[in-house]
């Protein structure tokens, strides 16, 4: 096959695998996961809500490289030495088909392979990502707090995406970041610092220190989505002073966010199942998508979550990973990846 042939059977391949992807039904709420395999079709992978985009795919240089599907733990080396990730490829990949891509990151103590476990993310239909934070006296934290280790996490994920977009297939209209507390926190800081590498962000309990936006570029509208617990006694949802920091609270930290879009005005509507009371907040007229749940008397908790995700209480009928998954499918947006082929 030429080359030639071969880049038009992976473009008509990719924009039929899009469609193919973007569909679905909601899944029921405490969905199980195993991390340790890789669903082809789950539960959780189908959702209702927005219509998913169709939006073509755009195959990164890695399409065409052959990967065995699977959770595994792998290595990069960067400018501060060798950093691990967790990548989850499911069991149905394609050498030609691009697959979304989620980046996760844990909060402050924790590691990747718990974020994993306890969100189900790998059950989601796209290739996903759970790197580690960098080691300070004996925890992983990332950039972004006042107790992290000083290395360059920025620089960490964009050679880490580098290293992803050149040897898998995946679709560089569909690259999405989210995380829960310091992991939320390094979301805000992504969305900062590395915003031409992402379609969307989604942080969930994030721990929005002065250091997550400190030097922040708001000039591009960006898809965002927050999820905060009303009774996180971590990271208040009005905002505190933790670690030596004043930090602002969720609603605050969101609005540059919508300005930057140019958003109008607000609606609100109440989203909770079975009595549970969640608000849903989406800022109207943008340019970019902004969105705020906001989960009653939910503590520092992934909301819907497998296993225990932090302290407080956990609603089982409202799930940060759909949610999550839900906006990611209906806000594709073009990245700025390896060379395309």
């Amino acid at each position: 096959m030429s080359s030639r042939t071969k880049r038009i059977t992976t473009a008509l391949l990719a924009t039929a695998a899009s469609a193919a992807l973007l569909t679905g039904t909601t899944a029921a709420p405490g969905m199980a996961a195993t991390a340790q395999t890789a669903p082809a079709h789950s539960a959780a992978a189908q959702t209702v809500g927005k219509k998913a985009s169709t939006m073509p795919a755009a195959p990164s240089v890695g399409c065409g490289t052959e990967q065995k599907p699977g959770n595994d733990e792998k290595t990069i080396s960067t400018a501060d030495g060798e950093r691990s990730y967790r990548i989850n490829i499911p069991r149905d990949y394609e050498l030609e088909t691009p697959l979304p891509l989620v980046l996760g990151f844990h909060g402050n103590g924790s590691d990747g392979a718990e974020f994993q476990n306890y969100t189900g993310l790998p059950t989601l239909p796209a290739i996903t990502i759970f790197p580690d934070g960098d080691l300070n006296d004996g925890k992983r934290s990332w950039q972004g707090a006042p107790y992290a280790s000083g290395a360059d996490d920025v620089a960490f994920v964009a050679e880490l995406l580098d290293s992803i977009e050149s040897e898998h297939c995946i679709d560089l209209n569909r690259v999405y970041a989210t995380g829960k507390s310091n992991g939320g926190g390094m979301v805000s800081v992504l969305a900062c610092h590395l915003r031409d590498r992402f379609s969307a962000f989604a942080p969930v309990a994030g721990a929005y220190y002065p250091q997550s936006t400190e030097g922040c570029d708001y000039s591009t509208p960006t898809p965002m989505l927050a999820i905060h617990g009303t009774g996180d006694a971590t990271m208040h949802y009005e905002g505190g002073h933790r670690q030596g920091e004043d930090y602002p609270g969720v609603r605050e930290w969101i609005q540059p966010w919508a300005e930057a879009s140019g958003c109008a005005r607000t609606k609100e509507r109440q989203v909770g199942r079975k009595g549970e009371n969640v608000a849903r907040t989406q800022w109207t007229r943008c340019d970019a998508s902004v969105e705020l749940y906001s989960v009653a008397d939910g503590g520092h908790v992934w909301p819907g979550e497998v296993v225990y995700s932090g302290g407080g209480y956990v609603t089982k009928n409202f799930s940060a990973t759909n949610t999550v998954w839900d906006f990611f499918r209906s806000h594709p947006g073009a990245t700025q990846g390896p060379t395309q082929k």
